[in-house]
């Protein structure tokens, strides 16, 4: 049966997994009024209490992607207008862009093409483009076995990091982006229990100091910025390696050019989000890595009137975007929960005397977007509040029974 939007507008796919990467996409398309479809194999995606997207539940793709694909082959068969699809999570991207020729029949595809989105997404790939393009980056290593490591790890200006060259389960396994090195003995131990699973590894110089930008940015098919805005990172969670749970629009020049200056070199064209890190050794910006994709913080930027969604959906369909806002510093991005477990868990901000509870509040102060709440669509952040709560409370229960029990 077709599907034909009530207001006449092409409908927006997004393929997402709950987070709020993927929610901000629904939200920041669906306030324009355009019909979104949110697709995920999992039923307990936020999304779908979202009530701006319609819950399209799709087979697993690691299962099996063929039929994943052929599923959204005839979803997009079932959609008139042409639906314009987005891809929300990395080894997504790399999935459906292997399956271009087939899905883009049914799809506007605003996305890069294949080995475009590798060169980013495939870390080792990546920092060798860079030396290619000398642009400033961390002191790389990609070490192949254990004698490789034991050739070097005496030679290194610890601390480093060590983190897999492409992985999608990494920081379920290791509670981490990354390991920290600060020894050869410590690195030939990490070595070992991460290429157990993962064979292809970064080692990489710590990048030190707090320093940290998000530039975010969406080009056009001749690989023209379309907008760009750029965030400084408050607080991360875990609180030394791990992704921004606040965030604060700022204008860094170096940062920016330096994002502009690699995507533009590779001819990228959609989405896309860069870390750039101001490295204390030195003072000297350095990037960290570029997302093929939306951002974690994709409602702040359309707070501050840079839909980039929004953009990248009219540009897809040759519509004109319109006149785009300069960039607004000072509007801060919070994702709520994650940033209490960032204050207040062990080895939290808190613990760690790196803030009080007095400053953390007052940081709340002023115009603010978040990831989850939305005064317009309450629901998904109360679902994510109650598991949330749930979980606190089926640990303190384990706790307290294995006190009981001892």
């Amino acid at each position: 049966m077709k599907i034909h939007p009530v207001s006449g507008l092409a409908p927006a796919v997004v393929i997402n997994s709950g987070n709020s990467n993927g929610y901000g996409v629904v939200v920041n398309l669906g306030r324009q009024g355009i019909p979104v479809l949110s697709v995920d194999f999992n039923p307990r995606n936020v999304t779908f209490y979202s009530k701006y997207a319609k819950r399209v539940l799709s087979p697993d793709p690691t299962a099996s992607e063929n039929a994943y694909i052929e599923f959204l082959v005839n979803l997009g068969k079932s959609l008139t207008p042409k639906p314009v699809l987005f891809v929300t999570g990395d080894e997504m991207v790399l999935v459906i862009l292997a399956h271009r020729e087939k899905l883009e029949a049914h799809f506007h595809m605003p996305m890069a093409q294949l080995e475009t989105a590798r060169k980013l997404l495939v870390k080792k790939e990546f920092y060798r483009m860079l030396d290619q393009f000398s642009v400033p980056h961390a002191k790389t290593y990609s070490p192949t076995d254990l004698s490789e490591v034991k050739a070097i790890c005496a030679n290194l200006d610890y601390p480093y990091i060590l983190k897999p060259s492409r992985s999608s389960n990494f920081a379920a396994r290791f509670h981490n982006k990354c390991l920290k090195i600060d020894s050869p003995e410590t690195l030939i131990e990490c070595f070992r229990k991460v290429t157990a699973q993962d064979k292809e590894v970064i080692l990489q110089q710590e990048l030190l100091g707090t320093e940290r930008y998000l530039v975010y940015t969406c080009l056009d098919s001749a690989s023209r910025p379309m907008a760009v805005n750029c965030y400084k990172k408050i607080r991360i969670f875990p609180i030394d390696y791990g992704n921004a749970c606040a965030c604060e629009t700022v204008w860094e020049p170096g940062a920016v050019e330096m994002t502009l200056h690699t995507l533009t070199k590779m001819g990228y064209r959609g989405l896309a989000e860069a870390e750039v890190h101001r490295d204390a050794r030195d003072g000297q910006l350095k990037l960290v890595e570029i997302n093929a994709r939306s951002t974690t913080e994709a409602r702040l930027s359309a707070h501050c009137g840079m839909n980039m969604e929004y953009f990248v959906y009219r540009d897809a369909l040759g519509l004109d975007i319109g006149k785009i806002p300069p960039p607004r510093p000072g509007v801060k991005w919070f994702d709520i929960i994650v940033d209490i477990q960032s204050i207040f868990f062990p080895a939290g901000y808190l613990s760690q005397r790196r803030i009080t509870v007095g400053q953390w509040l007052r940081s709340y102060r002023g115009e603010k977007e978040y990831a989850f709440l939305a005064w317009d669509d309450p629901i998904p952040f109360m679902v994510l509040f109650s598991r949330f709560c749930r979980s606190l409370f089926l640990k303190l229960l384990k706790h307290l029974t294995v006190r009981s029990s001892s």
